[in-house]
């Protein structure tokens, strides 16, 4: 896994184009998912200033679906992690025939600390 810690948006635009371009194909979709720090889905209505602009530069950025449904293997996940806590019962990863993220075989994980937010690029 790389690492980079930035409060740059530019920083971490050069990462997104660098991973997709890296890493992309024909058939890859692309899912940007918000989760909080004990991995429950966090709703876009629920965000703080800080994550709201961060997945806002995302979806600017890419032609990503917004949340978890349909991620299988060769997509895009653009998983931003809050520092907010929540209790829904929704998990934040639900990858079609795969029960857990650590059982996927993640090909490539880019983490990137913006702001108090985490951003982890991963190609499933």
């Amino acid at each position: 896994m790389t690492y980079l810690e930035t409060e740059n948006l530019i920083t971490v635009e050069e990462e997104i184009t660098k991973f997709q371009s890296s890493y992309s194909d024909k058939n890859t979709k692309t899912h940007i998912v918000v989760q909080s720090m004990n991995g429950y889905q966090i709703e876009l209505n629920e965000l703080d200033k800080s994550t709201r602009e961060l997945h806002s530069f995302i979806v600017n950025q890419t032609s990503a679906n917004s949340g978890n449904k349909g991620i299988t293997k060769n997509d895009f996940v653009y998983l931003i992690t809050s520092t907010k806590l929540s209790f829904s019962n929704s998990p934040s990863l639900e990858i079609k025939n795969i029960d857990t993220l650590e059982e996927s075989e993640v090909q490539k994980n880019i983490e990137i600390k913006y702001k108090e937010n985490l951003l982890n690029l991963i190609k499933i």
